[in-house]
């Protein structure tokens, strides 16, 4: 079923190709009102992803998609590139990301807020050892610097190129490529020292290197 817009029909059900991102970017700058909401379909999951997976469980993550989307509909009158807009996305939810690692970091430092571990899951067939070395791996992330830890998660985790990585968090690409073989070094030696580690981080997923 068709949004309503201004000349530019916004097709749900797939009745025609679906606008690129410079489309959308478009048509959101000339206010037409489906254009908000298509841009929150089409990034909001790899917004929630970036986050989830830099955060994990147990962290505000909806109230943190939609920091990065009141910045994204502010800032997009800026893009240049309208064709770029998924690396805009990412770079913002980067900002946002880093901005709550920090401020995470503060209220712990205060003692305004939990110790960091992982809340305990509804349901009888929970993997508590599972969710036991999740755990552990994000006290380890926890000792990184925010960016530091942005651009671990985007690179190997989230999969991203090293210019997209260095972009997102703001720095060189030189400095990312000295950056994520010293942070994977160090991951890698933290978690070699975890017996309940050593089972979920195979080595080759920590030991890739900045190439």
């Amino acid at each position: 079923m068709p949004e309503k817009g201004s000349g530019h029909l916004y097709l749900v059900s797939g009745e025609r190709p679906a606008p690129s991102d410079g489309e959308l970017i478009a048509a959101f700058l000339r206010d037409e009102d489906w254009a908000a909401a298509a841009l929150w379909d089409r990034f909001a999951p790899l917004v929630r992803r970036i986050l989830f997976r830099a955060l994990g469980p147990g962290q505000e993550i909806e109230d943190l998609v939609q920091e990065t989307f009141l910045r994204l509909y502010r800032k997009l009158p800026g893009l240049r590139e309208v064709e770029a807009c998924r690396g805009f996305v990412v770079t913002i939810t980067t900002r946002v990301l880093q901005g709550e690692l920090r401020a995470r970091w503060v209220r712990r430092w205060l003692g305004l807020s939990a110790d960091g571990t992982v809340p305990e899951q509804a349901g009888e067939s929970a993997d508590l050892e599972a969710r036991d070395a999740l755990a552990r791996f994000y006290r380890l992330l926890d000792r990184l610097g925010a960016p530091q830890r942005s651009a671990f998660v985007l690179r190997h985790i989230e999969g991203l190129e090293l210019t997209e990585v260095a972009a997102a968090v703001g720095v060189s690409l030189a400095t990312i490529k000295r950056w994520l073989p010293r942070i994977t070094r160090r991951l890698h030696a933290q978690a070699a020292g975890d017996p309940l580690l050593r089972m979920y981080l195979a080595d080759q997923g920590l030991e890739r290197g900045a190439r």
